[in-house]
């Protein structure tokens, strides 16, 4: 079934190589091209659960460019990234030293997505926005990133859309800065806000899950959403409190999970869809995601979410 609401995703997304299997770098004889980014991840998910989604970035004028431009189209991803010819694509390499263990390198200063300006998201897009989704990453690229996510969620907001806002905090991006101000900015001209309880944490302080919603409920979303992993998900609104468990699945690579799961819950926003529904699918999302190695290739579609569970895994 096709969701009629259009979301707008922005943000940054880097090429991506990865040893072809677990063990030491200097034992690796193959390694794969792909890419990844939150906000290309969730647009891809959101594509494949049948919604309309545009993502926009910027990207260098070069292969890896190209890639993520040719990928995300053949998603039905409806790409808006202006190329750069001065500026490179960022680039990242994942280092899979165990099945469970892992490292990831990223060469992103400097890039084409980090000179990203609030001029690149057109008015008519955000007009025919329902939902514009945006991360913690995109402000921590640089002094102009900043700037862009915080006048978009101005403008989306002006414009009539829902602002989504998943913290998705990354220490390496911020380095030295404190972040703190720009995700409470941002989480209070959002609908709904969705973070780790370490994130939320971040900005609230330290406490239970269903305190840590109530608080970050206090900065001015409509809704909260506290991802907790193999503990499942807390929602909540001021009407609401709803516990999501976990769905149980036999874990590959965790890696794209959690967009997958802000995906799943933004594919039935503006439905008449309850909170509950809209966690279950979450749910499901991050969880299958988990069976599939790759920062989106494990999305799913929404006849696979519909086996999620099954007795055998092989459709004959």
């Amino acid at each position: 079934m096709t969701n009629p609401v259009h979301i707008v995703t922005v943000g940054e997304t880097m090429g991506l190589v990865a040893n072809d299997r677990p063990g030491p770098l200097h034992a690796s004889r193959a390694h794969t091209l792909s890419f990844g980014g939150a906000e290309s991840n969730v647009a891809i998910a959101l594509a494949r659960l049948g919604t309309r989604v545009s993502w926009v970035s910027r990207l260098g004028d070069d292969p890896i460019g190209d890639l993520i431009a040719r990928e995300l189209r053949a998603e039905q991803v409806e790409v808006h990234a202006p190329r750069c010819a001065d500026r490179p694509t960022g680039f990242m390499h994942k280092h899979r030293q165990t099945t469970s263990t892992g490292t990831v390198s990223f060469w992103r200063r400097g890039s084409a997505a980090s000179t990203i300006e609030s001029s690149d998201v057109p008015n008519e897009l955000l007009h025919s926005a329902d939902v514009v989704h945006l991360t913690g990453i995109l402000p921590g690229l640089s002094e102009t990133a900043l700037d862009c996510a915080v006048d978009i969620a101005r403008r989306a907001r002006a414009a009539g859309a829902s602002v989504s806002f998943d913290v998705n905090h990354r220490e390496a991006v911020w380095r030295d800065r404190d972040p703190r101000e720009v995700y409470a900015w941002i989480a209070s001209l959002s609908d709904v806000v969705f973070a780790g309880e370490d994130e939320a944490a971040l900005l609230v302080g330290t406490g239970t899950a269903p305190e840590l919603a109530e608080r970050l409920l206090d900065l001015g979303p409509r809704e909260v959403v506290i991802k907790r992993g193999a503990k499942g998900a807390l929602g909540a609104n001021r009407l609401q409190r709803v516990e999501q468990p976990a769905i149980a699945v036999d874990v590959v690579d965790t890696v794209g999970a959690g967009d997958a799961f802000v995906a799943g819950y933004l594919s039935l926003w503006g439905t008449d869809t309850p909170m509950t529904a809209r966690l279950n699918r979450a749910a499901a999302a991050g969880a299958y995601a988990c069976t599939v190695i790759g920062d989106w290739e494990g999305s799913a579609t929404t006849a696979e979410l519909g086996r999620i569970g099954a007795r055998e895994g092989i459709i004959r």
